[in-house]
């Protein structure tokens, strides 16, 4: 199977290309070569690839910054999405587009969680651009999957977790929100979910797919402190406290049911992939290490 992934270049892509089965050829497409708010740019792109399905993972997603920039993030989480539905309906190929809990309103009441049926009601512009792109892609492409995910974190990208490790060796203490309750999600645990749709085909339509279990932003820190043995001060903030320009729903927790009964299984509890992903951050960061270091020996042995 070949599969063309848009935004192959993020942290999701990163972590797609990782968990590529070995039965699929993986085409990466990205910024520069392809931008898809451009629709000539994608039907070429889509056409020259011949691909068995695409995997949309290009998206605008600094939620802040979308405020300011809403058009720029609709032309991307929006029209792009769009255009990328417009030419897989063309090659007559469906398109998997990824998509977000901040479509919905977060009112719901603990211990409540959202299905994929649940009325939509985005907060911000980076949620009201996100469900453009899924009306986008109902409308243009009907064999699609829309699979809503949350709270993401991986290698190969700015992240909650690699955030509060680096600010914890610089500050005396931490304030972090404790009125925002979701399920923390790995690339590295999503990725997988995500091949098994394109290549097993549920029913297509609107998905649900996170972590088991849900925690607020504070817990979500105190867990990666207290696997990673890092003491730190970590005190509790409001939302309101922390006056962030996107207000972001209070409870967003995904109800995965559906994905569960389709597929089979689920991804793991959130605290699993969290420890999961700082296994693989150590590897990382010693491989870069080593890249370094050999690099700096090359160097000199060119001036020696």
């Amino acid at each position: 199977m070949r599969v063309l992934v848009t935004g192959s270049a993020g942290m999701l892509g990163w972590a797609l290309r990782d968990a590529r089965p070995p039965d699929v050829e993986l085409i990466e497409a990205d910024l520069p070569a392809l931008d898809v708010s451009r629709p000539d740019a994608v039907a070429a792109a889509v056409a020259a690839a011949r691909p068995d399905a695409v995997l949309n993972a290009a998206a605008y997603t600094n939620v802040d910054g979308c405020e300011s920039h809403e058009a720029e993030a609709l032309a991307v989480n929006g029209a792009g999405a769009g255009h990328v539905a417009a030419a897989c309906a063309q090659a007559r190929i469906p398109i998997l587009q990824v998509s977000t809990d901040y479509v919905f309103d977060g009112l719901i009441p603990a211990p409540g969680e959202y299905s994929e049926e649940d009325r939509v009601a985005p907060l911000s512009a980076y949620g009201r651009t996100k469900l453009a792109g899924e009306l986008a892609v109902r409308q243009q492409c009907a064999a699609h999957w829309i699979v809503r995910t949350q709270w993401l974190y991986g290698l190969n990208g700015r992240n909650f977790v690699d955030t509060m490790l680096k600010l914890a060796a610089e500050k005396p203490f931490l304030a972090v929100v404790d009125d925002q309750v979701g399920s923390p999600t790995s690339t590295h645990d999503l990725a997988p979910v995500l091949w098994r749709v394109l290549r097993e085909r549920p029913a297509f339509g609107t998905w649900h797919c996170s972590a088991a279990g849900s925690t607020s932003w504070h817990g979500f820190a105190a867990e990666v402190f207290r696997q990673a043995g890092v003491k730190v001060d970590l005190r509790r903030q409001s939302s309101r406290e922390l006056q962030r320009p996107a207000p972001r729903p209070a409870r967003s927790v995904l109800n995965n049911a559906r994905l569960r009964a389709a597929l089979g299984g689920s991804v793991p509890p959130w605290q699993e992939g969290l420890s999961r992903y700082l296994q693989l951050r150590r590897s990382w960061l010693a491989e870069g290490r080593e890249r370094a270091d050999a690099a700096a020996d090359a160097a000199r042995g060119r001036k020696t």
